[in-house]
């Protein structure tokens, strides 16, 4: 029964690797609900849940060409989810972390240098709203969610050395506007490399 079970797991993923649509659809149909209850030991919120295994779903998807399962298709999904559940973890603790360094910093600011911060904050978000949609989607799943070049080319359907030029052209064109606040920035980055 077992060994019935894994055989009829390989035929869908060998559909899979073909393109079938159909294969696809069986397995979210077969897993997704299962799957987001095992997310929940990782994960409280349903919608977050949710995501991180539609998440693991459009991966098998992507990469259905290449997908080497050598133990059973559910083993490989929770281990898949697993993996996408801890990075969320680990992203939720650095966000975090950051933000409560930025408030302290914040914080801590003489007056003057807590109204220049704002007003670079400012100016900052105003340069970012010059960009076209795609490159601003670009630059913030770097720098704000910080993704890596391979995770945002794989997430926005773009290559690579797309998802690089971006960043660098607006790393650049914040640099070139942000001329006026060169010492405010040394400044926190300073102080934010010390706490």
């Amino acid at each position: 029964m077992e060994n019935e079970k894994f055989e009829n797991e390989m035929l869908l993923v060998a559909a899979l690797k073909i393109d079938s649509h159909e294969a696809f659809v069986k397995i979210f149909r077969h897993y997704y609900s299962d799957l987001v209850i095992f997310a929940s030991r990782f994960i409280p919120d349903k919608e977050t849940r949710e995501d991180i295994v539609q998440e693991a779903f459009v991966k098998i998807w992507t990469n259905r060409k290449v997908l080497e399962i050598r133990t059973s298709l559910r083993t490989y999904l929770i281990s898949l989810v697993q993996h996408l559940a801890l990075d969320e973890i680990k992203h939720r603790k650095v966000k975090t972390l950051y933000q409560d360094m930025n408030h302290e910093i914040i914080m801590s600011l003489p007056a003057d240098e807590h109204v220049m911060y704002s007003e670079l904050s400012d100016a900052i978000d105003n340069l970012l709203s010059q960009l076209q949609p795609d490159v601003l989607e670009t630059y913030r799943l770097s720098r704000t969610h910080n993704l890596k070049y391979t995770e945002i080319a794989e997430k926005l359907n773009i290559s690579v050395r797309t998802v690089e030029s971006r960043v660098s052209k607006t790393v650049k064109f914040l640099q070139q506007n942000l001329k006026d606040y060169k010492i405010i920035i040394y400044w926190i980055l300073t102080f934010q490399h010390l706490l």
